[in-house]
């Protein structure tokens, strides 16, 4: 920074001499003989002394206070830098060591005296001393750090690696460098070790006989030889750069996309560590292979973690596995298709062999093959036992097969239905030695069979007896059947129609059963005219049975619902007319937040449509909402009606009233969601806005006719005095001072006459200060101090930039304020001092006036009238500059009356 040259009235040297300069005037005025004072002015004076005597003692107790700030600052300074951990030092030019901290001679050696002086390069490692003073050498030419690391001597000889940073700083001796030695041993030795690690893990990652790869993020950043041949690749940028399922299909053999499964690996080996999974990839020749791979993350840290990936080729033996699940899958088909179990009875052992299905047909658990007779005869419904022993006894006799059903009791008591087909197993000679077969589980069918049965009786129970039609027609459109409860209400009877086409009956249907004939389905709304001239509403289910070569129909009256339909479509029609064309933002959500409406008002708003919004929680819709907002929309749903008015809108200029009202729920103690209203009355503000600033000018304006008309007669009042009644006296006063030597009695009288003069004189300049005209405001105030007598009430007036004159209106206005105020303080406050303060700052005007008095509640000003303490005109003078009175006062602490305005 460049110094200060005497001209620089801020310059610490033009200071000294503008104070020696005060201090020789001061000297003069000491010196020289003083003029005799009035006392109220020797009074004023002593005051001054004794103020500019506290605010030396004052100034005194800063600087001492400072200066012991500075020496606990400095202190705290010293031991920051003594105690740090990393050794500091300041080294010259010539990178001698000119001082350093207790840590920077623990690393270099223990006796900091035996440093000082020593060049640093004496402890850099004789090899990288060139690579020192090069560095020394840039932090002098540069006004950057620098940094470097090198290896270190201590004392010892013992080496230690330090990284340095240095700065040059301009000291009064010359240029110096700021040098920071920290000790990273460690962190090398560990870097060291590391690079080491990575060097082994490279050789095994090389030269390993099994495919490995490194993937990183989504990219494989590299891979060994094996891992080339095993995708049959010559080059390693055939593999590296290139993502994850690169050499794969799109599409696993079992539907999942290769890049989720990939996904779905990485995603477990870095919760788990590792993880194994099998996937079909392709050679670069584009042959398929299956890999088992193991991926293992090497690095989860950042982003983009590492994982290592070890391949292994198992297509050979997956082929061969998937041949033999193959083979029993058929098998398991084919038996589980049928619901087929085989069997054998020996007649010879009364041994029967049955398979885990016929075990499990008659309620056994799975367990030896071979049971008794006697446990199957046992487990058969004892009344189709005798109907199945007949029928075996027949076929044995005659040899031939038989088929037959029958049902068996389980131990849980529950019955199944099984279905017997087989034949008898003869010798060479032809002598039966036993029967053979297959058994099947048929309970579902004959559940089906009865369900069907039961469902048959339900449709026709509903066509007769509910408001239903069901219409079977040929592919060209004549009536097969027509029956059903719903004919009556368009007055067919049941059967009239067959025969009859539709086409010819029904043209308005002709385009939905057109489709239908087609081949396909339709679901289509129809309206048959009837008599009574009200038509009816079927709802029409229809499809082409490919079977029967027919078009099946099935109608539901559904009239009612149709009219309470269109009825409720009317309504909703009506209320989003009634929300689009809403002067409104309207947005109505349901209880999880949700955007359920969204009028046109909303879009113009959020600049969104409606299709935009709906469905989405209004948090995503309008993300600038804050915290607050957010807060209130929660009460709402809790049920709490929100009104806030005259608010500002992030998103548009202007102001708004909102409105979040809870909707109403069918379930009880759950929300109905919100109806959210904002409403923009920018529009009322401003007209509010514009009535008031017009009243407020009107009262102004009536405000400155009544002050200008007080004004007015004031003069003329004093005026009147000063012209009329005082002229009189003051010509009685002359003519009595004539006259010579007068007796006591007319002197008297001459008394009592100058001091009505003087009393005119006093209220004439009361009511008409011609000093205010004349001089302004800052004089006028003088005066009206003045004329106040010390001895009443010592006033200290305090001005500031009154120096240009105000309008007169405004001068008027504060003189009458602190004269007021101040006829106040003598009349009711029984102070010793008054302070004011009138000041004239950035188009402001700033008026105060401070009294030691007795005080008074503030409180009582709500419930008092104003103006007997006097305040109703100050009020009344503070409006019409524009400002409001402040009160601030406090019993035994005295008063302050201040306000500011606009000039």
């Amino acid at each position: 920074m460049p110094a200060a040259t005497p001209a620089d009235p801020t310059s610490p040297h033009a200071q000294e001499q503008a104070l020696r300069a005060r201090a020789e005037a001061h000297r003069r005025l000491v010196t020289q003989a003083a003029a005799p004072l009035a006392p109220e002015e020797t009074q004023r004076l002593v005051q001054e002394l004794q103020v500019h005597q506290i605010e030396l003692e004052m100034q005194n107790e800063e600087l001492l206070l400072a200066q012991a700030e500075a020496e606990q600052a400095r202190t705290r300074y010293v031991d920051l830098y003594e105690f740090a951990p990393v050794g500091y030092f300041s080294l010259s030019e010539v990178g001698a060591i000119e001082q350093l901290n207790l840590c920077g001679s623990q690393l270099l050696g223990p006796v900091r005296q035996r440093l000082l002086g020593r060049r640093f390069a004496l402890f850099v490692a004789p090899a990288q001393r060139l690579e020192f003073g090069q560095f020394l050498a840039r932090v002098f030419s540069t006004d950057t750090t620098q940094r470097a690391e090198v290896r270190l001597l201590r004392e010892d000889e013992t080496l230690f690696h330090g990284l340095l940073e240095g700065l040059r700083v301009l000291t009064p001796a010359g240029p110096q460098c700021r040098l920071a030695v920290l000790d990273v041993t460690d962190r090398r030795r560990a870097t060291d070790a590391l690079a080491t690690s990575e060097a082994r893990f490279r050789k095994l990652f090389t030269d390993s006989h099994d495919a490995v790869a490194l993937l990183q993020g989504s990219l494989y950043v590299d891979c060994n030889a094996a891992a080339l041949r095993l995708l049959g690749a010559e080059r390693r940028d055939q593999l590296v750069g290139h993502p994850a399922w690169a050499h794969t299909p799109e599409f696993q053999p079992d539907g999942s996309r290769t890049i989720d499964q990939l996904r779905a690996c990485l995603d477990a080996a870095l919760a788990a560590g590792s993880t194994r999974c099998e996937i079909l990839m392709r050679r670069v020749s584009g042959d398929e292979i299956w890999v088992e791979a193991v991926f293992t993350p090497i690095e989860v840290g950042g982003p983009a973690p590492l994982v290592h990936i070890l391949w292994r080729d198992i297509t050979a033996s997956r082929a061969a596995a998937q041949q033999l699940r193959a083979s029993e899958a058929r098998l398991s088909l084919a038996l589980a298709a049928s619901q087929t179990g085989v069997f054998t009875w020996d007649f010879a052992t009364r041994q029967v062999e049955g398979d885990p299905a016929v075990q499990a047909m008659f309620g056994r658990a799975s367990g030896p093959g071979f049971f008794p007779l006697e446990d199957v005869q046992n487990r058969i419904h004892r009344h189709d036992l005798p109907r199945l022993w007949g029928g075996l006894q027949a076929a044995i006799a005659v040899q031939e097969p038989l088929e037959v059903s029958f049902r068996v009791v389980w131990a849980d008591g529950s019955v199944h239905h099984l279905g017997l087909a087989g034949r008898v197993v003869t010798n060479e000679p032809g002598h039966a030695t036993g029967f053979t077969g297959v058994l099947r589980d048929v309970t579902r069918q004959r559940a089906a069979d009865e369900e069907l049965h039961y469902k048959s009786l339900v449709l026709e129970r509903m066509l007769h007896r509910m408001p239903m039609v069901l219409t079977r027609l040929k592919p060209d459109g004549t009536y097969i059947e027509s029956e059903g409860a719903g004919l009556q209400a368009v007055g067919i009877e049941p059967g009239s129609l067959v025969g009859h086409n539709v086409h010819e009956m029904y043209p308005n249907v002709q385009p939905e059963l057109v489709q239908v004939l087609q081949g396909g389905q339709a679901e289509f709304l129809a309206e048959i005219p009837t008599a009574a001239g009200l038509p009816v509403a079927f709802q029409n289910y229809a499809f082409f049975d490919e079977q029967g070569q027919q078009v099946v129909v099935l109608a539901v009256d559904v009239t009612a619902a149709e009219q309470q339909r269109r009825q409720l479509q009317a309504e909703q029609d009506f209320t989003r007319n009634l929300l689009e064309n809403s002067v409104d933002c309207i947005i109505s959500l349901d209880a999880q937040g949700r955007v359920t409406v969204w009028n046109a008002e909303a879009a113009r708003y959020f600049g969104l449509s409606a299709a935009q919004a709906l469905g989405r929680p209004l948090a995503e819709v309008v993300p600038m909402l804050g915290e607050y907002s957010l807060r209130e929309v929660a009460r709402a749903l809790a049920g709490e009606r929100i009104d806030r008015f005259n608010r500002e809108f992030q998103l548009r200029a202007g102001r708004y009233d909102a409105h979040l009202v809870p909707l109403p729920s069918p379930v009880e103690g759950q929300s109905g969601g919100v109806l959210v209203i904002l409403r923009d009355v920018t529009e009322r503000e401003r007209l509010a806005e514009e009535a008031t600033q017009l009243r407020l000018r009107q009262q102004q304006e009536v405000l400155a006719a009544i002050l200008e008309t007080q004004e007015t007669e004031r003069k003329r009042i004093a005026e009147a005095l000063h012209n009329g009644l005082g002229q009189l006296l003051y010509a009685t006063k002359l003519s009595l001072d004539n006259r010579g030597e007068l007796p006591p009695a007319p002197r008297d009288s001459l008394r009592l006459l100058e001091e009505a003069i003087r009393t005119t004189r006093t209220i004439s300049f009361e009511l008409t200060p011609g000093i205010l005209e004349d001089f302004g405001l800052r004089i006028a105030l003088e005066t009206l101090v003045k004329r106040i007598a010390p001895a009443r009430l010592p006033v200290h007036l305090h001005l500031r930039n009154l120096d240009q004159r105000l309008p007169a209106l405004v001068e008027i206005a504060v003189y009458r304020t602190v004269q007021e105020l101040l006829n106040n303080v003598m009349k009711h406050a029984h102070a010793t001092e008054v302070e004011v303060h009138v000041a004239h700052e950035n188009g402001r005007l700033y008026v105060s006036v401070e009294d030691n008095g007795r005080g008074f509640e503030p409180a009582l000003l709500a419930t008092e009238p104003l103006a007997g303490i006097g305040l109703a005109g100050v009020r009344n003078r503070v409006a019409l500059l524009g400002g409001e009175l402040s009160v601030r006062s406090q019993r035994g602490r005295g008063t302050i009356i201040s306000f500011d305005a606009e000039v």
